[in-house]
């Protein structure tokens, strides 16, 4: 069973490395994070039931981003969407920032 106190978000970036890094400092500041570096993966393979942000890193296919936001609107249309086009020490505070706007 899913915990529905963390908030779930699903990453993705062009580069897997900066997938992994933001996944890892999301994952540190408490939040259930899953990464991806194609979009394909994320349709095929995402199962969790809960999915509270999308975070696209800089440099993210068009055609990618487009496919990811119908398929978003589809299975979890209340989820937020976070560009971050920025580096990974401000982050954190600006995902955290993102969903007390929304409260």
């Amino acid at each position: 069973m899913e915990d529905n106190s963390v908030k779930h978000i699903l990453v993705l970036g062009k580069h897997q490395y900066m997938v992994d890094n933001i996944v890892g400092i999301l994952s540190k500041g408490g939040y259930a994070v899953s990464g991806f570096d194609q979009v394909e993966n994320i349709i095929e393979e995402y199962q969790p039931s809960l999915l509270d942000m999308i975070v696209f890193t800089g440099a993210v296919n068009p055609s990618d981003h487009s496919s990811l936001l119908t398929w978003k609107d589809e299975k979890f249309p209340h989820a937020l969407i976070f560009e971050h086009h920025g580096g990974p020490a401000t982050l954190l505070e600006e995902v955290q920032a993102k969903f007390l706007s929304v409260q």
